[in-house]
């Protein structure tokens, strides 16, 4: 099948290349070889197994689309609790649910599970989130995605009983850093997030100003959930090592925390503590507006990945970390968190 696939591809690039005095034509064999390829990679999402359920609706000229996961405990009467997951920037939602994990807690805890896509050229991968700084589709053509999630949350509202003071997001890397742009944005209805490899805020090189969330209106407590050895996200902030376009400068670990204690008006020294077990070292914030709370985890030894899946994206990928149960922390963290 790869070879079949590789030998199309040649074939294809031949032609472009004989008919390169032809730019019109050219630039539609172009978007041939682009559709072919988005194509192939949409239908490889395809074969990852979830159990969510998947729909679409259009917003801002565009069709978006999410997967719902409902669990089946639940009496169709009863407030859901709800937790929104934003995939990483390349990636997709089917992904996310498959690599993640996430659908397990979700019915084990009794809580409804959302997962948007991005957009992009293709419809299931390759999708990005607007954080008004990287890369993607989605940064280039300044996608409303907050508009889209607050319409999505309004739809499922009106489909199901949904709890409105616990509504809560977490995601990966870029979806990590849409995160702390949705929960400072106006009229922000989450009543905590947990952004797991992400920074918020960061700029694209020969930039001056930095691109953050504005100052949050209202109190917001946050899950950080970090690796010591992240090349993607570096806790020290600065330029990336690696990245899938440009390198960007990132806020630091310590700016990200900051930004949140001080808009929550959390004591400003942490409780910090280590544990052997998890390899984690903990930074707690207490005693913040409407009792919220900041906790950062430094998982010592992982990088850019999402701690406690069994799942490994791709070759190459940075291995999750096997002590850190990250979707058991991140759901307990929710669940003692709700708006007040």
């Amino acid at each position: 099948m790869k070879r079949r696939f590789l030998t199309v591809a040649l074939a294809v690039m031949g032609v472009v290349f004989s008919f390169s005095a032809k730019p019109v034509f050219a630039q539609r064999v172009r978007e041939a070889i682009k559709g072919f390829i988005n194509d192939r990679v949409d239908k490889k999402a395809l074969e990852q197994e979830v159990a969510s359920t998947f729909h679409e609706f259009k917003h801002g000229g565009y069709q978006r689309s999410y997967y719902l996961y409902l669990p089946s405990k639940w009496d169709k009467k009863s407030a859901l609790p709800v937790v929104f997951l934003f995939h990483g920037g390349g990636g997709g939602a089917r992904g996310a649910l498959h690599f993640y994990e996430l659908e397990k807690k979700a019915e084990e805890a009794g809580f409804m599970l959302v997962t948007p896509n991005g957009t992009g050229e293709a419809k299931h991968v390759l999708l990005t989130w607007n954080v008004s700084f990287g890369f993607g589709f989605a940064h280039k053509n300044k996608v409303d995605d907050i508009g889209f999630v607050n319409a999505l949350l309004q739809k499922l509202e009106a489909e199901y009983p949904i709890d409105p003071k616990r509504i809560f997001a977490t995601g990966l890397s870029n979806g990590a850093i849409f995160c702390h742009f949705l929960a400072a944005a106006p009229g922000n209805r989450f009543a905590a997030i947990a952004p797991v490899v992400g920074t918020a805020g960061g700029k694209d090189q020969g930039e001056k100003d930095w691109h953050q969330p504005p100052p949050p209106q209202v109190p917001v407590s946050v899950c950080i959930v970090q690796g010591l050895i992240d090349e993607h996200v570096p806790i020290a902030g600065g330029l990336q090592i690696k990245s899938i376009a440009e390198p960007k400068y990132m806020f630091s670990a310590s700016e990200t925390i900051n930004l949140w204690v001080t808009a929550n008006s959390c004591d400003p020294t942490p409780e910090t503590s280590y544990s052997t077990k998890m390899n984690t070292t903990t930074h707690h914030y207490k005693n913040g507006r409407n009792n919220s709370e900041v906790v950062a985890y430094v998982i010592h030894d992982m990088g850019h990945a999402w701690p406690g899946s069994t799942r490994v994206p791709r070759m190459g990928s940075d291995k999750p970390s096997k002590h850190f149960p990250g979707n058991d922390i991140i759901w307990e963290f929710f669940r003692s968190h709700p708006q007040p």
